[in-house]
């Protein structure tokens, strides 16, 4: 007799139970992101129901429930975008109880998400898996989903490293144009002395609003739009203090005199599975293109990761900044991932490609 499935949203009264139903999972399930014991994306703080009302409460965010013949079985997060530029993407993760695995229920989980997507206006919906899952890879691929490349050590299970396939479904709509390849130019360089690369401090955070607000505005490539950027000092320096007291995390800033040229900012995830892995986001003036100021925070970012024992340094880069792909191409990092149509930006979508560089 098939099995009775039923889905519902999560409600914030039932928070702990799926704490309980997610721990169960990663628990059993040898290639999920969390480890048994870590807290899900959604549950941050001291109190599992405000935390998931908070979550859902933006508007931009999902968590279904799957039952098997009126017991938990699974369930799906959908992570939608923060900026205007990815607004139409989420994110989709999908844990199953082994037992009842094959019954449906991811299915159904994921046709409930399409449909949730769907009705938001969304036009990507997007998702990892790790290699060795191959019923996970031919479940995606059944409903759609397509590979779309493979971040190279990206997951460590114990001792053993393996790769993570990135997998995306496009919802549409047609006709949409995109953006080709943009080789933007540097403008003539200007003379500039006493570069110092270092560490960020609090007491840079007027330096960095005026930094931050005129790199968005300057660069059409960046995720964040100047609109999105920090507005005040106060925020900035909110944002430096909390790179200060997190060792995870760091903003390293090339200093010219008082002014700010350029900034990466370096990151571990929290989940054991990637913590070998450190991320980052850079940014160079335009008037200090070509002068070798990106190399220098580059190699400085590196050097603190390797510090901290990162295996492997990931970035991405939207598409169509064809000079950014080139210097990172130079520094090491290959291009792994190409993820289509990510990024709606003045009516055209652009591709983000994941970047990827193994340290030895």
């Amino acid at each position: 007799m098939p099995a009775a499935i039923a889905i519902h949203s999560a409600r914030p009264d039932e928070a702990r139970s799926l704490l309980a139903l997610t721990d169960a999972v990663n628990a059993a399930s040898p290639y999920t992101l969390h480890a048994a014991g870590e807290r899900p994306s959604w549950h941050g703080g001291a109190n599992p129901a405000e935390d998931l009302a908070a979550f859902l409460a933006t508007g931009l965010n999902a968590l279904l429930v799957a039952e098997v013949d009126g017991r938990p079985a699974g369930t799906l997060t959908a992570t939608g975008g923060r900026f205007q530029r990815n607004g139409g993407v989420a994110t989709v993760a999908l844990g199953v109880l082994p037992r009842h695995q094959g019954r449906g229920a991811g299915t159904r989980l994921l046709g409930e998400a399409e449909a949730w997507a769907r009705g938001r206006g969304l036009h990507r919906l997007e998702l990892t898996v790790a290699a060795p899952n191959q019923r996970a890879h031919a479940l995606y691929r059944r409903l759609g989903y397509r590979d779309e490349g493979r971040l190279r050590d990206a997951l460590r299970f114990g001792g053993t490293f393996c790769d993570e396939i990135v997998m995306a479904k496009d919802l549409g709509p047609a006709g949409v144009p995109e953006w080709g390849p943009l080789l933007l130019d540097a403008p003539p360089a200007a003379p500039f002395a006493g570069l110092t690369v270092r560490e960020a401090q609090t007491g840079d955070a007027a330096a960095y609003l005026a930094y931050d607000q005129a790199v968005r505005r300057e660069t059409p490539f960046l995720m964040r739009t100047a609109e999105e950027g920090l507005t005040s000092i106060a925020a900035a320096r909110r944002f430096l203090a909390g790179q200060r007291l997190d060792p995870q995390r760091t903003t390293i800033v090339a200093a010219v005199g008082r002014d700010l040229a350029g900034t990466v900012s370096v990151w571990f995830g929290g989940a054991r599975r990637i913590g070998h892995e450190a991320s980052l986001g850079m940014a160079v003036r335009r008037e200090y293109w070509a002068g070798g100021v990106g190399k220098r925070l580059m190699t400085a970012a590196e050097d603190w990761a390797r510090g901290r024992g990162a295996h492997r340094l990931s970035l991405w880069v939207l598409g169509p900044n064809v000079r950014a792909r080139q210097f990172y191409a130079a520094c090491g990092f290959e291009e792994e991932a190409v993820c289509r149509r990510y990024a709606l930006i003045d009516g055209r979508f652009a591709d983000h490609v994941a970047m990827g560089k193994i340290l030895s």
